[in-house]
């Protein structure tokens, strides 16, 4: 039956009115964010999440939904926990860098820096990749491409160059050997070691924590070939407590499989980075040669009840090389010193150092397990003034003082840090279901914009960079390699009289 027009428009009318009501009404499409969740035995799914890379022997995965999908998958059986995939810093500092400048194994004592010391010894340097240069080079055989992780994708095969600059300088740091501007002399602690190169990030320095931990995950896969891993990162711990998280759990597995696992304490006073605070890592604080001090910008904190870091090194006006092309030896404000070299400070450079001091002392005993590494460094080191430097300034240590397990070999007791551990203290940090709430993934924690190329960019390494507040949370690197860490000023005429070959402390 046909009804009036009037009758037809107001139905249509009421029609739309309730349409345009239950858009109103309507729950809004949230946006869709990128987590790693961390299982007890296998991946567990849940509905709305999707796993977007999976990392099979660190027990994770690389998961992405909503903030409704996430929270259930973090409820759900078998999940130890999740975290937001944000952002670490590159753990560098400029601060006090008047005076000549230091080779890496100066200091140490023994056969840090000699040639041939360290060879055998496989050391990953996760980090930006490594160039060549000419003290440390693929041709040699000692520089090897191990795997690409800086693009999402884990990628094996290719050469792993650094286009930002940071990768090599550690790198030289651990395994570089002798160039012209040093007379001779080599410019890492342990120059016939091999590096692993592993990249987590891009040219322009960008990255994630999916990312970084995807390098790790090849590092765990591959542990039989791997003697030590070299992590110069800290990520700023954005809970009130410190506690088990993805990448203190990616380092901690590392050491259960026989790695040993050297991390940088990171460059905010009183506090230390993550993972530099995994109780079993050797933890690495700076120290400043010149003044046989813990650097001021050096982290430090009892975690759990362990004393962090575990050892200093020397980490203030550490000499290196980068490669000609990389962002910081292009960035406005940064100098090339006399000889070709540059100079950098940070927690990053001792980690190197004490990597490398770690791979002198498998060189020489090549069945030690990490524990037995750890606990050596940790009772061959020099006690510091203060109250910051652990168990003090790093020494070649002239033999093994700690057994498989960490204890000392003269019965002494732990020398690891363990026996203080407070599991409970631990577990209450810890980043289970309960903390990972819908406030927890607020709008804008997730963007592309948390991981710009800015915050490595050449604009974040020049002149003035290192205020009091340049380590913002979301930057890699704001900074660590300021004009101040690399310039020339400090250099006066004849800074370079004798080439370092009076004074070399080995």
């Amino acid at each position: 039956m046909n009804q009036p027009a009037s009758f037809r428009r107001s139905t249509a009318a009421a029609v739309l009115g309730l349409a345009a009501s239950a858009a109103l009404t309507a729950t809004p499409a949230l946006p869709l964010v990128t987590a790693v969740a961390v299982f007890d035995d296998g991946p567990v799914v849940a509905r709305g999440v999707d796993t977007v890379t999976e990392l099979p022997s660190l027990g994770m995965a690389v998961v992405r939904g909503d903030v409704r999908a996430l929270d259930r998958l973090a409820a759900t059986d078998g999940v130890v926990g999740l975290a937001r995939d944000e952002a670490v810093e590159v753990a560098g500092d400029d601060t006090g860098l008047s005076g000549l400048g230091h080779l890496a194994w100066e200091g140490l004592g023994g056969e840090a820096g000699r040639a041939g010391a360290g060879a055998g010894v496989r050391v990953a340097v996760v980090d930006t990749g490594v160039s060549d240069t000419a003290a440390l080079s693929r041709a040699s055989g000692r520089l090897v491409d191990a795997v690409d992780t800086s693009s999402g994708e884990a990628e094996t095969g290719g050469v792993y160059a650094d286009g930002f600059g940071h990768g090599t300088f550690m790198a030289g740091a651990i395994a570089g050997g002798p160039v012209a501007a040093t007379g001779g002399e080599a410019l890492g602690v342990a120059p016939a070691a091999t590096v692993l190169v592993v990249r987590v990030a891009k040219a322009t320095g960008t990255t994630s924590l999916s990312r970084v931990l995807a390098g790790l995950e090849w590092v765990n896969a591959h542990a039989d070939q791997v003697d030590v891993v070299s992590v110069s990162l800290a990520k700023h711990r954005p809970l009130a407590r410190y506690g088990v998280d993805p990448l203190t759990a990616a380092i901690e597995t590392i050491r259960v499989s026989g790695v040993t696992p050297v991390v940088a304490a990171g460059n905010r006073p009183g506090e230390v980075g993550d993972p530099g605070f995994t109780p079993g890592a050797l933890t690495v604080g700076a120290a400043d040669l010149a003044t046989e001090r813990v650097a001021t910008f050096s982290g430090s904190a009892k975690v759990a009840g362990i004393r962090k870091p575990d050892v200093v090194a020397n980490g203030v006006r550490v000499l290196g090389l980068l490669p000609a092309d990389s962002v910081l030896a292009q960035a406005a404000g940064t100098a090339m010193l006399p000889g070709g070299l540059f100079r950098g400070s940070g927690t990053s450079q001792a980690t190197a150092v004490t990597a490398g001091l770690a791979a002198l002392l498998l060189a020489e005993h090549p069945e030690a397990t990490p524990d037995q590494v750890k606990g050596s460094l940790r009772c061959a080191a020099e006690q510091l003034p203060g109250k910051r430097d652990g168990q003090g300034l790093v020494r070649y240590p002239a033999s093994l003082c700690a057994g498989p397990d960490g204890q000392a070999l003269d019965g002494s007791g732990d020398l690891t840090g363990y026996e203080d551990f407070d599991l409970d203290a631990w577990g209450a940090g810890a980043w289970g279901a309960g903390a990972w709430g819908a406030g927890a993934w607020g709008a804008g924690a997730w963007g592309d914009g948390s991981w710009n190329a800015g915050a490595w960019g050449a604009g974040a390494w020049g002149a003035g960079a290192w205020g009091a507040g340049a380590w913002g949370a979301g930057a890699w690197g704001a900074g660590a390699w300021g004009a101040g860490a690399w310039g020339a000023g400090a250099w006066g005429a004849g800074a370079w009289a004798g080439d370092f070959g009076e004074g070399r402390t080995g």
